[in-house]
């Protein structure tokens, strides 16, 4: 008698243990439950002051729904006020799927948000897309830690020009004087300046002191929308110009000219830097 009643805990353990397997086999092999998540390979991105409409597809790991389903999304603020340069809706409707197997595929549509006002930004704003519902029973908002279910957005730091730059020189394997330059707008993002090397980098570059004023190098900056910079030497056509790059975070051009002024082929690199 007391070996049977020793058994009977074993055997409750054993068909408790059993009930459990059987539940988790009956929800992996239920074509009707799943996930949604976003499929995209990055949970983030930075877009650019041209962008004008950014997708982020979402996949629905169902197999078979037959009545269809919804994925609700919000979008979440993180920094600043995306009200005034995005647009979107809020729910994605799945059509009906009748999969006959559990293959793994999955049914695709993209949140399309719609961006304007890029141009008027005066900061950096910030902003979550969250799936926030799916509204069929045993759909599930992500599978685990590895699934995507919020994608961060943010912009770039705005085109905000100072009036005054420190230019620092450097040419021929040494630095050169430096010196400070007006950037005088022209208009849209071009503006010229009196001077891009400097009013005494002939000086220093010949060694020779009556050199000093002479050939400062005005020019016109242009800034693309892709934040790359040309540059156009003007009242010498020896002075030609260049090509460089801007920093719209730190406010900062990086510039390397070319010229025909001296005899030898060389280049200037120069970085102004806000002194506002």
């Amino acid at each position: 008698m007391k070996k049977i009643i020793k058994l009977i805990p074993i055997l409750l353990l054993v068909v408790a243990f059993s009930c459990s397997d059987d539940d988790n086999a009956r929800f992996a092999n239920d074509p009707t439950t799943g996930w949604v998540e976003f499929g995209t390979s990055t949970s983030s991105t930075t877009i650019s002051l041209q962008t004008e409409t950014l997708t982020l597809p979402v996949s629905v790991r169902v197999p078979i729904y037959e009545n269809g389903l919804n994925v609700s999304y919000e979008l979440q603020p993180v920094q600043g006020d995306f009200n005034t340069i995005v647009n979107t809706g809020s729910v994605l409707n799945f059509l009906s799927s009748t999969a006959s197997t559990v293959d793994g595929s999955s049914a695709v549509q993209n949140i399309v948000l719609e961006f304007e006002n890029l141009d008027s930004l005066t900061e950096v704003i910030v902003f979550d897309v969250v799936i926030t519902n799916v509204d069929v029973n045993g759909v599930d908002i992500g599978l685990d830690e590895n699934s995507i279910t919020t994608f961060r957005v943010s912009t770039p730091c705005p085109l905000l020009f100072s009036d005054n730059y420190n230019v620092s020189v450097s040419a021929l394997g040494g630095t050169a004087p430096s010196h400070d330059v007006a950037l005088v707008p022209l208009g849209g993002n071009q503006f010229s300046v009196s001077s891009t090397w400097g009013p005494n980098f002939v000086a220093w570059a010949t060694g020779d002191p009556g050199f000093e004023g002479q050939f400062p190098y005005p020019a016109v900056i242009t800034v693309n929308e892709d934040l790359t910079v040309d540059v156009v030497g003007t009242g010498n056509a020896n002075l030609t110009g260049g090509t460089g790059t801007y920093d719209s975070c730190s406010d900062v051009f990086l510039i390397t000219l070319s010229q025909g002024l001296f005899t030898t082929d060389f280049t200037v690199d120069i970085q102004m830097t806000s002194i506002d």
